[in-house]
């Protein structure tokens, strides 16, 4: 019996060589031991006449997204599989990609989850914590804790956002603003900024605070954290090291390599990005990055 169970598992290695072979006779090899992540926002059914609709997609251009990947041989791989890549150096098919979103748009659920299903792939949505649990009626629809939990379940990915930094605070009496997570905001009561460690102790909260409500509706799961409008300083890493961020996702490009923290991303999710111009997009970057190292080392402030 136990010989048939070894007989019939080494059919299924084999199959699986096989198949990996025959993927990359009929796709080029355009990179190894290296992953591409896209970044993308919202996903409407059509653009609203009028507006401006920055960092969205209508859903035909992210299907056309989708089908240019498939037809290139790009291989869309899980966010588990992404992190175990970049922490552990597990290995993960040529020309990996991984497909990411921001904000928590309430679209990931209702439009272009049904796409990623129709493809038989996965994505992650970082989300804002606040906008989750208090409805703002003035604002755009944000994804419920129950539609997350779904969308977990079928193998999307929901990490943190922060729970309320992703805004502009006022960080003088002059009236100037700046990014919430990384900026000394101004403390009207006090008439003054804040210093370094009431800074630190808040976005410290903040982000202990998201992890927190991220197991409590989700469960245990890797921590992973994309800065709100891709702002981040010395204390921000330092701080989310503390509280157990294992990856920080940015919005620099590039390709990504094991042994960072820092995950580079490419912005496919603009009106202008159709399948052809993210294709040579995503061309230039892979060509372009093949030998480079990232310029800041923000590893050894992690790790210290």
């Amino acid at each position: 019996m136990n010989r048939f169970v070894f007989a019939l598992l080494g059919l299924f290695l084999l199959a699986q060589t096989v198949a990996g072979v025959v993927q990359e006779s009929i796709h080029p090899v355009y990179y190894r031991d290296k992953a591409i992540v896209l970044l993308y926002h919202d996903v409407v059914e059509s653009f609203e006449p009028g507006k401006q609709n920055h960092s969205t997609v209508t859903i035909d251009q992210f299907r056309e997204h989708l089908r240019m990947l498939k037809e290139k041989g790009f291989r869309i791989i899980t966010m588990d599989a992404f992190v175990r890549f970049m922490l552990d150096g597990k290995p993960v098919p040529a020309n990996a990609v991984v497909l990411t979103f921001d904000d928590g748009y309430e679209s990931f659920y209702n439009v272009a989850f049904p796409v990623l299903q129709e493809f038989g792939v996965t994505a992650s949505n970082f989300v804002v914590g606040v906008s989750s649990d208090l409805f703002n009626p003035d604002a755009e629809p944000h994804l419920t804790w129950d539609q997350m939990r779904e969308l977990k379940e079928k193998g999307m990915g929901i990490y943190s956002h922060t729970y309320n930094l992703h805004r502009y605070v006022q960080t003088d009496l002059q009236g100037q603003v700046g990014p919430a997570l990384t900026s000394q905001l101004y403390l009207e009561q006090k008439k003054r900024q804040e210093d370094e460690n009431e800074y630190r102790n808040r976005i410290s909260t903040d982000m202990k605070f998201m992890e927190k409500r991220l197991q409590q509706e989700l469960g245990f799961q890797p921590k992973l954290l994309a800065f709100p409008f891709g702002a981040y300083n010395t204390a921000v890493v330092e701080e989310g090291g503390r509280v157990g961020i294992e990856l920080f996702f940015t919005i620099e490009e590039g390709m990504n390599v094991p042994d960072s923290r820092f995950v580079r991303r490419i912005n496919a999710g603009e009106p202008y990005m159709t399948a052809e111009a993210l294709w040579h997009y995503i061309k230039n970057i892979f060509e372009k990055h093949q030998n480079e190292e990232p310029k800041t080392d923000y590893r050894r402030l992690y790790n210290s």
